[in-house]
């Protein structure tokens, strides 16, 4: 069995490590030099929108999948006409799209803030009139990790519009939520799902700091699964699918986004559940069945952020897992992620604490 992966970042790294005894053959396609995942697999250079190397990909691998959302949908479906793909092109492409992302969750009875799509200024100050300037003004593509948004209480319309590129535009009203919740479930070719518990997401900056798994409440679990499940069953998807909640002080659930990949908050998985995300998601998509999801510990995963902490063997001290994915030091890169698993939780919080003073 061959796995083709547009995109050798450390997903796909985790991916490939995740079957990596296993009778699986990986073949990455990333524009970069020398992505996480070359430190697994070789890695073709090559754009991803290079049919050349699309048509090799088709050619040898049984199945496609990406290991990031802004892979070209157009390659995806270019590639959908020789081979299989998960997840298709479609679910790409509204996962791509904030506008077309909401509308589906409008379409499926997922409750949504309130949102209106931006094409100009008067747009713009039309919506504003309408929600006040308790929102935030997102660009419809290329936004993850707070890139790509502004906050209008912080800024002049006419700044906000141009800050974000002054076309392809929504304006969603702020959310005032208790905490970020997300859901990651796997899909199998026949349509049946296995459920991770719901994740507890605390971010910096925009960008994912540390979250902690089971958020226990039964309750909000059937919920989220629920409109999983609807969301799966419409785009026919395959594979790992992320949704990202709000959640509000009537104890009910707005959706954020979707991410159609293995995501940052399901990295406690390798460690901290009977099956991975990064096996779960291969394992659907090469049509092997999945077991339920166990786990019987609390789980914290840590992003290390912009550098890695000089003195590792302080960090090894009390962890699960240490995962460095070999990227140069930038700001707000995320360069590793740590594991910690207790018991209990407030022990948890307690070495969640101490690991985050250490980098």
């Amino acid at each position: 069995m061959k796995v083709g992966i547009l995109g050798g970042g450390q997903l796909a790294l985790m991916m490939v490590d995740s079957f990596i005894d296993k009778n699986v053959e990986f073949i990455v396609l990333d524009p970069s030099d020398k992505p996480p995942a070359s430190k697994r697999v070789k890695c073709i250079k090559a754009k991803y929108d290079d049919k050349e190397y699309l048509d090799f990909l088709a050619k040898e691998c049984d199945v496609v999948t990406i290991d990031f959302e802004n892979v070209p949908s157009s390659s995806l479906n270019y590639l959908e006409m020789q081979t299989k793909v998960y997840p298709n092109s479609k679910s790409v492409e509204i996962c791509q799209d904030r506008l077309k992302e909401k509308n589906l969750f409008r379409e499926c009875g997922v409750p949504v803030t309130d949102f209106y799509e931006i094409n100009d200024i008067n747009d713009l100050k039309n919506a504003v009139s309408e929600i006040t300037n308790k929102s935030i003004l997102k660009s419809r593509f290329m936004g993850y990790d707070g890139k790509n948004q502004v906050h209008l209480n912080d800024k002049k319309i006419e700044e906000a519009f141009t800050l974000c590129g002054s076309k392809d535009l929504i304006l969603e009203k702020k959310v005032d939520f208790i905490t970020e919740l997300s859901l990651i479930g796997a899909r199998t070719l026949d349509g049946d799902t296995v459920y991770y518990p719901l994740v507890e997401n605390n971010h910096n900056n925009g960008i994912l700091d540390y979250s902690i798994a089971p958020y226990e409440n039964e309750e909000l679990q059937k919920k989220a699964e629920e409109y999983h499940r609807v969301l799966c069953d419409k785009m026919n998807y395959v594979g790992i699918l992320v949704i990202e909640f709000f959640l509000i002080n009537n104890q009910e659930l707005i959706a954020n986004e979707m991410a159609p990949r293995v995501h940052n908050s399901g990295h406690w998985t390798i460690e901290g559940a009977n099956i991975s995300q990064f096996e779960a998601h291969i394992r659907c998509i090469i049509n092997e069945q999945i077991s339920d999801i166990e786990m019987n510990k609390y789980s914290g995963m840590v992003n290390i952020i912009s550098k890695m902490p000089k003195d590792r063997a302080e960090c090894l001290s009390d962890i699960s897992g240490f995962h460095d994915y070999g990227k140069l030091e930038r700001e707000n890169r995320k360069l590793g992620h740590i594991t910690l698993i207790d018991t209990n939780k407030n022990n948890l919080l307690k070495k969640i604490e101490n690991i985050k003073k250490i980098i």
